[in-house]
């Protein structure tokens, strides 16, 4: 199960930042990926990895639609306009990050996704609960250093 979820997540990495190209973003790997991640979770409903990785994929796509600029550029995340962030995409991140914190605790794909959710759900950078972040960024240095 391991090397499925780390080829989904390869796979949607270089959809979210792609390495060649004219495009920051490359929606259809992005996409693809988050659809690979639902029929996982659906093939193994048990395994709480698979929703934590489908809980980050959401939660990070969620900011692509104002993650460049008119010109292509990136837009670095305090410079977001979050109102531009899909809303639907955060929710399903969410709920599936709920399911995975059900069972023998997050993995390494669920601490990164509940990074993802305190950017999510704050209004601002200033408002992000940054004591949270570090804590959760310790908890995965110690399950993956």
């Amino acid at each position: 199960m391991s090397s499925s979820l780390s080829v989904v997540y390869l796979i949607f990495t270089e959809g979210s930042s792609a390495s060649s190209g004219d495009d920051l973003i490359r929606l259809d790997l992005a996409s693809e990926a988050q659809r690979l991640a639902r029929v996982l979770t659906r093939l193994v409903p048990d395994e709480p990895e698979a929703h934590g990785l489908l809980a980050l994929l959401e939660l990070t796509a969620a900011r692509f639609p104002a993650r460049t600029g008119p010109d292509g550029e990136p837009v670095l995340l305090e410079h977001q306009d979050r109102r531009r962030w899909d809303r639907a995409a955060i929710r399903r991140g969410r709920a599936a990050l709920a399911r995975a914190q059900v069972g023998r605790g997050l993995g390494a794909y669920g601490l990164q996704a509940a990074i993802a959710e305190c950017h999510a759900v704050a209004p601002s950078i200033d408002t992000t609960n940054w004591e949270r972040v570090v804590l959760i960024y310790e908890a995965l240095g110690r399950l993956a250093p």
